[in-house]
């Protein structure tokens, strides 16, 4: 690093961390604004159809019984098997297992009219309890008859969000070190320059490396046993009261999200 290059890591150190001088732009908490579909992101697309349940737009693609009961499905990370109950007409609940445990439960309901989809879901093995989520999403082309289960068809997605805000994450920068704190039960201290730091209280983080892109932006990449399984760029806006998210799971899924500074 040559001199104007120090001079100006130094500046920008000096902007964030200036202890009681100085706030970091980072500091306070953050809550994530709900999550909405992008104007070209692919519809939803279940069939429910003579005692089967049919997901044609996950990754990858599965077809089990509506029975109830659980059924091996392959390729996916997070699951590797699942239950489908018709509860009603108009209500289906699914349970996600990974090596016999519980990951997930979704409860989806579809309105009298048939054009809007509420799914309730509860994560768990995230944090010290369940995370709950809420999605909203209003069919996507015409219902092909009455006659047809509620659920069948393609389906836009307009939100989701955590119904507890439980993602609600606290920044704190001092001493060239940022502190993340959210309500996860996740936590670290990290200093800005990317050195290793442990990650506490997550399943799938133990460790965690932070870097200083400028005054305004923050990479996080966290690891699991060395290795980085999820880059999340962190960027304030120029109001200070607007975060922008980016997160990459190295596997080809990018979310991006804003959020807002509590008061």
């Amino acid at each position: 690093m040559n001199a104007l290059q120090r001079l100006a890591a130094g500046i920008v150190f000096f902007l964030l961390c200036t202890g009681a001088h100085a706030q970091s732009v980072f500091d306070g908490t953050w809550r994530p604004d709900p999550q909405r579909a992008g104007p070209n992101e692919k519809p939803d697309e279940y069939v429910l159809s003579h005692g089967t349940y049919e997901c044609r737009s996950c990754t990858p693609p599965y077809k089990i019984l509506a029975d109830g009961h659980d059924h091996p499905v392959a390729g996916n990370p997070r699951y590797d098997s699942l239950s489908v109950q018709v509860i009603d007409a108009r209500t289906v609940a699914k349970i996600a297992k990974k090596q016999g445990q519980t990951v997930a439960e979704t409860r989806a309901t579809v309105s009298a009219d048939g054009n809007t989809l509420v799914e309730q879901q509860r994560l768990f093995g995230m944090g010290p309890g369940p995370i709950e989520l809420t999605s909203k999403s209003t069919r996507a082309g015409r219902r092909q008859s009455p006659a047809d289960p509620a659920l069948s068809g393609s389906w836009h997605r307009i939100e989701t969000d955590l119904t507890h805000h439980d993602e609600d994450t606290t920044f704190k920068v001092h001493d060239q070190t940022l502190s993340m704190t959210d309500h996860m039960g996740r936590s670290f201290q990290a200093r800005l320059d990317g050195t290793n730091a442990p990650y506490n209280g997550s399943p799938e983080f133990n460790s965690v490396a932070v870097k200083l892109l400028n005054a305004n932006t923050i990479e996080e990449s966290d690891k699991k046993d060395g290795a980085v399984v999820k880059v999340s760029t962190w960027t304030i806006e120029p109001d200070g009261k607007t975060i922008h998210a980016r997160f990459d799971d190295l596997h080809g899924r990018i979310q991006e999200q804003t959020g807002h500074k509590l008061p």
